[in-house]
């Protein structure tokens, strides 16, 4: 079975407890904060009151995972503890030789044992994928669009604020996200802050979230976005550098350009397919007289290869920046040497 969505996937856990759980779960999110959500979500529906006792959560992190001892530990009896899970993380990762050790698991999995799998992503029409689908259950979370995520986000906030048993005014939170981005693990910070900082006052205003939250500064990295379009290098490193320097974290400076390519490079398809401002405008609201004009001249000039050229690179920066001790500036100055050939 195949969930989409985070909700529908929580009610299929609360309805399986506590005996009725699937024996391998997979979660599929390329976002790294929705991604961890899901997961905690379903290890603490998984193990019940069983959370805090070591011997029964075996997780595997690294990229190269020792299959071997995965094995041994999904085959384990387990004498302390009724339930066990074993998780693999990055399960993108995986070798042939290891996914096909698992496909055979599958064939006759322990009992006492949920295997877990998160990935960024997973090919759908590879074997593996299938089977996983077939013996278990797959969440698999699309991105969303910026728009989507705008929205998203907003439900988000207030769903979020109400669980410490507050209210936000839509101004508020209209500001929160205006100030902070789209990064949701930054502005589930503020909200801590924000709850901290109200004290026992319920509602949360405009006045707190100015006065707690320290802006991202978003209007200058949408001036490095417009300056790559443009293919401008020299006006793209010295703002890139720039902001580097002011603090901005490398992985919130990516995600910001990662939004404004998916923004334009709709843009781009729309007027590919032949379709007018009118249509960009209706597809995004905010994209009207001069700023509709810049986005559509913009989209036009960097082009759709660009565009899917971009996206493609931007995650790879990602990935090294998460993963290596490169410099930050020389990760971003090779990014945008690359972006606005």
């Amino acid at each position: 079975m195949k969930y989409s969505h985070l909700k529908a996937f929580e009610k299929h856990l609360e309805s399986a407890a506590p005996v009725h759980f699937a024996p391998v779960y997979t979660i599929i999110c390329k976002d790294e904060f929705n991604r961890k959500i899901a997961y905690e979500r379903l290890i603490s529906h998984l193990l019940g009151e069983q959370i805090s006792n070591p011997m029964a959560l075996c997780i595997y992190s690294d990229e190269k995972v020792d299959i071997s001892k995965v094995m041994a530990e999904l085959h384990s009896l387990g004498s302390f503890v009724s339930k066990r899970v074993v998780v693999i993380h990055h399960a993108e990762s995986l070798l042939k030789a290891a996914t096909e050790k698992l496909l055979a698991y599958y064939e006759n999995p322990n009992k006492n044992v949920y295997l877990v799998l998160t990935a960024t992503s997973l090919n759908a029409s590879t074997n593996f994928y299938k089977k996983s689908e077939r013996v278990g259950i797959i969440l698999e979370i699309a991105e969303e669009k910026p728009w989507e995520k705008e929205k998203s986000l907003k439900e988000w906030i207030d769903q979020t604020i109400n669980h410490y048993g507050k209210q936000i005014n839509p101004s508020a939170s209209q500001a929160l996200l205006k100030q902070m981005g789209t990064e949701q693990a930054i502005i589930s910070q503020e909200i801590e802050k924000l709850v901290c900082y109200v004290g026992e006052k319920r509602q949360i205003s405009l006045e707190d979230v100015d006065a707690v939250c320290i802006p991202v500064n978003t209007e200058t990295i949408w001036q490095l976005g417009e300056a790559l379009f443009r293919r401008d290098a020299s006006t793209a490193l010295r703002i890139a550098v720039a902001l580097l320097q002011e603090g901005t974290p490398l992985l919130i400076l990516l995600r910001q350009i990662r939004s404004q390519f998916q923004t334009d490079f709709q843009v781009c398809t729309i007027l590919a397919q032949g379709g007018s401002g009118a249509e960009v405008s209706k597809q995004f609201g905010y994209m009207k007289g001069q700023i509709l004009e810049r986005h559509v001249q913009l989209a036009r000039n960097y082009g759709m290869a660009r565009f899917r050229r971009g996206m493609i690179l931007i995650d790879e920066a990602e990935t090294s920046a998460k993963n290596s001790s490169t410099d930050h500036s020389y990760l971003i100055e090779r990014l945008i040497a690359k972006l606005i050939i």
